[in-house]
């Protein structure tokens, strides 16, 4: 039998892949995902948002979407990409992080949706996370 004295960890994350016509503030993301001040999610989704900003990156300019997320390894549809690219043909700004399970920067919320793959579609913001590792 072998024993393991060290860390050992088996955790998930999930690649995201967020477009932005007008910045991405705390306001804009809680409109996109339907929660108000009001809610009793507010807290939850107050703290992926927190998570997000901590983890985000703009891609790169002088690099093509397709090329990014070939060689980041993200993998998503054909549609999911021609809607990223869309977006960013049309001045928006485009970037990329990773939610972990670890939940280092968002706490419970974090852990919890790095284990979902889900997309939001709204006109200022396109927020995709289909791209899930375990």
């Amino acid at each position: 039998m072998r024993i393991s004295n060290g860390h050992v960890t088996n955790s998930s994350s999930t690649s995201f892949v967020i477009t932005s016509k007008n910045g991405l503030t705390r306001e804009a993301f809680l409109n996109l995902v339907g929660v108000s001040d009001e809610s009793l999610l507010v807290d939850m989704y107050a703290n992926l948002y927190k998570a997000i900003r901590a983890n985000i990156k703009k891609i790169p300019e002088d690099i093509s979407i397709r090329q990014f997320l070939e060689t980041n390894s993200i993998e998503l549809d054909e549609s999911d990409i021609a809607e990223i690219e869309h977006r960013y043909g049309r001045g928006d700004d485009v970037y990329w992080g990773e939610l972990s399970d670890s939940g280092d920067d968002g706490g419970l919320a974090e852990a919890f949706f790095s284990h979902e793959c889900f997309v939001v579609i709204g006109d200022d913001i396109y927020f995709n996370a289909r791209n899930s590792i375990y």
